[in-house]
């Protein structure tokens, strides 16, 4: 039902090592989502993508990180009618704290740091950090456009032109190469097979479940085990996690 970052770097490492998967076929149906999940999982389908095929499908949606992660397979089959496109990159936040005074909750918050309220949702963003916000969505824009730009073998100025945010449908996209064909799963299916030099006839299998979310020295060695649970303490009482004693009122 939901893919992320987690899920899809461990079932591409877990592909990496299985040498019965000659080509792998990535279906893509999202309308995008965190920047740095999309990196990761581009990032990890990257290095799966180098030693064997790896074809996109894009379903009816794969916008924004979902065309994000697709720059890492080597060929792009979209529906027609698919959206995707929408290279661009925006962000927000939510105010609550006029909600939560008439709710006549009551909070304070502890801060270390300049910007450590930076996302927080008790106060709009000052102007230093709206242009520090400003400044990341760039740089994440300019990244997006690289990916893409190296990927469909188009200069940065030629991406940016169908970029900034624009949608399009499959066969729009096709007309302004950022997809290299358009059919349906079959299809896809099919062009994956051909890459591989398979047969038209070898099987599938659908790559399911989210791995082993343990390290793999937990599996391995109890020894080990300790040994990793030991350090993570260590980590967590090498200083201070949270104030204490709070003390909480309510108001009526």
């Amino acid at each position: 039902e939901r893919a992320g970052d987690l899920t899809v770097t461990a079932q591409a490492r877990r592909l990496m090592r299985d040498r019965r998967a000659a080509a792998v076929l990535l279906v893509i149906d999202s309308g995008g989502g965190s920047a740095a999940a999309a990196e990761a999982m581009t990032a990890a389908l990257a290095e799966l993508s180098r030693d064997r095929p790896l074809v996109a499908f894009m379903n009816t949606v794969a916008a924004s990180g979902g065309y994000y992660i697709a720059t890492a397979a080597r060929h792009i089959v979209a529906q027609p009618a698919a959206i995707t496109g929408s290279i661009g990159v925006i962000t927000a936040k939510l105010v609550t704290a006029g909600l939560l005074e008439r709710l006549r909750v009551n909070r304070v918050e502890l801060l270390r740091g300049a910007n450590a309220d930076l996302l927080s949702d008790a106060a709009p963003f000052t102007d230093a950090q709206r242009a520090r916000m400003a400044q990341i969505v760039e740089r994440i824009y300019r990244q997006f456009v690289e990916h893409v730009a190296r990927a469909r073998q188009l200069t940065p100025e030629a991406v940016d032109a169908v970029g900034g945010g624009r949608v399009w449908t499959g066969a729009q996209a096709l007309e302004r190469q950022l997809v290299d064909e358009l059919g349906d799963f079959q299809a896809a299916l099919a062009r994956a097979r051909a890459l591989a030099g398979l047969p038209a006839d070898a099987p599938a299998v659908l790559i399911t479940g989210r791995g082993s979310a343990l390290p793999p020295q937990l599996a391995a060695d109890p020894a080990a085990a300790w040994g990793y649970l030991r350090d993570n303490l260590r980590a967590l009482t090498s200083g201070p996690q949270l104030l204490l004693p709070l003390d909480i009122e309510v108001k009526s």
